[in-house]
């Protein structure tokens, strides 16, 4: 077993096939919640209709009764039958058709409601648990993979030891490995080095702190966020009034001179 989860933690896509399957039990386990009230509760239904039926009828009907009594005779029998009839362990249209023929052929559309919910709601609720743990996992592991880059360009560029990276620092690395790797994390062109610079030195001092770095490599990775958005706006509509006051105050300055 050992040597198993050796091999796990080497193989980089069956260890995030694992780590998902780990990640999503906890979405799992609430789904089957789900789909086991479901079944529990019609199981009881079904239970009490045919023992209810078959008094009913009175020791005659013993024979008319056995087929449905083999599909609904105990609770336990029926919420095996309602589980087998959605996960293809038996045919639905077989556990209806005596029910419908011996009780009543109302049954159908109740039949065809609870299979209908059961497969196109409840378990296809599991495959989309599965997709979106998914994709949680392939951003964070794309996170904790830039995390791991930046780190690692920043003791590799700044060759001072000063604790910040220059410009001319990060130029002269461009065509490093580390570098490459660092952009080709952004989906980002090394021939934008300096745009990148610039967008995340947001202390503007020429500089990028590791914190910077990490911070800026974050923000730019994927596509752009509501916050992201909102900030643009807030931005552009500060530099409109600003652009407004100046232009007032301009036409003021004018104004004088012209008398």
């Amino acid at each position: 077993i050992l040597r198993v989860l050796r091999v796990v933690r080497f193989a980089t896509e069956l260890k995030k096939v694992v780590y998902l399957i780990i990640g999503s039990c906890n979405s799992f386990f609430w789904t089957m919640v789900l789909l086991a009230l479901l079944v529990y509760a019609l199981a009881i239904f079904f239970t009490q209709l045919i023992a209810d039926c078959h008094d009913h009828h009175g020791p005659d009907a013993v024979e008319q009764w056995e087929e449905l009594r083999g599909f609904f005779g105990s609770t336990f029998t029926s919420c095996l039958t309602l589980y087998k009839a959605v996960s293809g362990g038996v045919e639905w249209g077989d556990v209806s058709t005596p029910v419908m023929e011996h009780i009543s052929p109302a049954f159908a559309v109740f039949f065809v409601s609870y299979s209908l919910f059961a497969m196109l709601v409840v378990l296809n609720l599991v495959t989309g648990v599965f997709v979106d743990g998914a994709m949680r996992l392939s951003r964070a592991d794309k996170e904790s993979e830039l995390l791991s880059r930046a780190y690692k360009l920043f003791k590799q560029t700044d060759q001072d030891c000063s604790g910040d990276i220059t410009w001319l620092e990060f130029q002269e690395r461009l065509e490093t490995p580390e570098m490459s790797d660092f952009f080709e994390a952004l989906e980002i062109s090394t021939a934008r080095a300096d745009d990148l610079f610039r967008l995340i030195d947001s202390s503007e001092d020429g500089k990028l702190s590791p914190e910077e770095l990490v911070a800026g490599g974050l923000m730019l990775q994927g596509p752009a966020k509501a916050i992201d958005v909102a900030a643009l706006g807030e931005y552009l509509r500060k530099s409109v009034e600003s652009m407004k006051a100046d232009l007032r105050s301009l036409e003021s300055t004018t104004s004088r001179f012209s008398r």
